[in-house]
């Protein structure tokens, strides 16, 4: 059985669009490419980049979480912008993993600045304003929005 040179073409063709719009908002410095989720280094922002490509939860989700935390302790990353438009919400276990688990060893690391980019949709901004209630007591600044320009914004500014 053969391919198609025409649809590998179309197949590079789609690939290679792929990556564009992720460079348009991720690094060009790309630490882990996985089908789930990129996770990058930003050198304009000096910030570490997560951006979730579709729902995952439990074992698998954590395990992206914990690649991030790899990469914030290697770059020394002060900052990290989130984007999970991706995805529509968490996990109640997942999200109570995030509070109490994971995010103080992301303080700890030393990220002092995180963004947060949520599907433009109601329910995914109150799933992500409920997680944000969870933390709010940590000591870091944290923002929420749809819209990635304005994260970057934000991000840039400290």
């Amino acid at each position: 059985m053969s391919i198609s040179p025409i649809l590998t073409f179309e197949y590079e063709v789609e690939q290679f669009i792929d990556d564009l719009e992720q460079a348009e908002y991720m690094s060009t410095e790309v630490h882990q490419d996985r089908q789930k989720y990129t996770i990058g280094w930003d050198g304009e922002l000096n910030a570490v980049t997560h951006r979730w490509n579709e729902f995952t939860s439990g074992e698998k989700f954590r395990e992206g979480c914990e690649e991030l935390l790899d990469v914030i302790e290697k770059r020394g990353a002060s900052k990290m912008l989130v984007d999970t438009s991706g995805i529509r919400a968490h996990d109640d276990e997942d999200e109570r993993w995030l509070q109490e688990e994971w995010m103080p060893r992301v303080i700890d690391a030393g990220v002092e600045h995180a963004a947060t980019v949520h599907p433009d949709s109601v329910i995914a901004k109150m799933d992500m304003e409920e997680f944000m209630e969870g933390v709010e007591d940590m000591p870091y600044d944290a923002m929420l929005t749809a819209d990635e320009s304005e994260a970057r914004e934000w991000l840039s500014k400290r």
